[in-house]
């Protein structure tokens, strides 16, 4: 799994702020700088002159111009520069290694930068930025489509989720969705998406996860609502991309996620990590109480939210909640630091084991077979995509079935 890029702005109105800013960024752990040209107060002839400085300053960094028009949520101030004409000088130069170019602007404008960036070799960065919502998923589709067969080198999407939190959750995660289908049919044509504000700050940190090759972070001034900042960024990014290679046990409850956690400890001596436990202890209170209170979304939340911290541990048996597999964001997250096994067993099994338990939200007033057999049944396809080994614990011993993953995921 690739890890993206980290792109910081710089902003600054004055040819003098803009190469000290330059200056500042080139020591920082970031892969590329983008010069937003509609904040340059200068004039237009001064542009060329102003990039060939930052080219000398930026020289292990890649550089990114960009001349965003208000109706893409650019500065006013850009309007008085000649789109077409600056964006093919930029390009002919070869100051650059990328162009942005409105793929929705005039059809003509863009395929003159194109053509400018030919001979230089100059990339293209074909991109689409909608303030106001998030388009639908085939929308989303489209536009990056545009982006591919109008000629750009790559195809960018921001767009602005919806502020209630739950909606804006839902326009992220189809943004990502987007993201990951268009990379699965065009494996070869880079992606930068990303949603703006508060509630796509998740695609900021986790678009990696699905094909996004580049993030837009900042360094104090950011260039669009959400920014995160770039030691943030990076804190996260060397947490899900380490290479750390933990062991992450799901299925349905009871099935024997903490039995075979402890069978694969003794044997491997790698640490324990209770994911629901572990949550217990945050929140100091039992998951029913959380469920009772909060509700099950803000449950899963946590179960999200806690995966964040485990890539920074030395490789352990983490033991996932039943649930810890339904979000697609949780099973991307856990694939990138370790292998997913799926352990299974009949309803029968499972009744036997959790009859008792007083601790399972899910079954109150439900304990018995068939209603198991209906929830695991919906549950089971969500297990078996996210799965990269099963395992069944039907008439096994928990050290049979942790020697079977050992051998499995060596």
């Amino acid at each position: 799994m690739r890890r993206p890029g980290i792109c910081i702005p710089i902003t600054d109105t004055t040819r003098d702020r803009i190469i000290q800013r330059a200056k500042e960024f080139a020591v920082l752990p970031a892969e590329l700088v983008e010069w937003r040209v509609d904040f340059f107060a200068g004039y237009e002839k001064e542009i060329i002159s102003v990039l060939r400085e930052l080219r000398e300053v930026l020289r292990e960094k890649k550089l990114i111009v960009t001349l965003r028009t208000v109706q893409e949520g650019g500065e006013e101030n850009g309007s008085r520069f000649g789109y077409t004409a600056l964006l093919s000088d930029v390009a002919a130069s070869g100051l650059a290694d990328y162009v942005d170019v409105e793929i929705h602007r005039d059809p003509d404008a863009v395929q003159a930068v194109i053509r400018a960036a030919e001979q230089s070799g100059t990339k293209i960065i074909g991109s689409f930025h909608d303030f106001t919502q998030t388009p639908s998923e085939e929308e989303i589709l489209h536009i990056l489509e545009e982006a591919r067969t109008c000629g750009a080198d790559i195809g960018k999407v921001a767009c602005m989720p919806s502020t209630e939190v739950e909606c804006g959750r839902v326009d992220a995660v189809r943004l990502l969705a987007a993201t990951e289908q268009m990379k699965e049919k065009y494996p070869d044509f880079p992606l930068i998406t990303m949603c703006m504000g508060e509630a796509g700050k998740m695609t900021r940190l986790y678009g990696g996860l699905y094909g996004s090759e580049v993030s837009f972070g900042c360094v104090g001034r950011a260039s669009a609502p959400g920014q995160i900042e770039l030691s943030e960024m990076k804190e996260v990014f060397d947490k899900l991309y380490s290479g750390k290679r933990h062991i992450a046990l799901i299925g349905f409850m009871g099935v024997g996620k903490s039995t075979v956690s402890r069978a694969l400890h003794r044997l491997s001596r790698r640490p324990e990590i209770d994911t629901d436990q572990r949550i217990v202890k945050q929140q100091g209170c039992p998951i029913s109480q959380i469920f009772e209170e909060r509700g099950e979304l803000y449950f899963r939340q946590l179960e999200t939210d806690l995966i964040d911290g485990l890539a920074t541990m030395e490789p352990g048996i983490i033991s996932c909640g039943g649930g810890m597999a339904l979000r697609d964001i949780n099973v991307k997250k856990l694939r990138a630091i370790g292998e997913i096994v799926f352990l299974t067993a009949e309803p029968e099994t499972i009744y036997e084991r959790v009859k008792n338990s007083t601790d399972r939200p899910l079954l109150n007033g439900n304990m018995n077979v068939p209603y198991i057999r209906e929830l695991m049944e919906k549950r089971r396809p969500f297990y078996e995509k996210a799965a990269t080994v099963t395992v069944s614990t039907d008439g096994k011993s928990a050290e049979q079935i942790a020697r079977e993953i050992l051998s499995a995921v060596s």
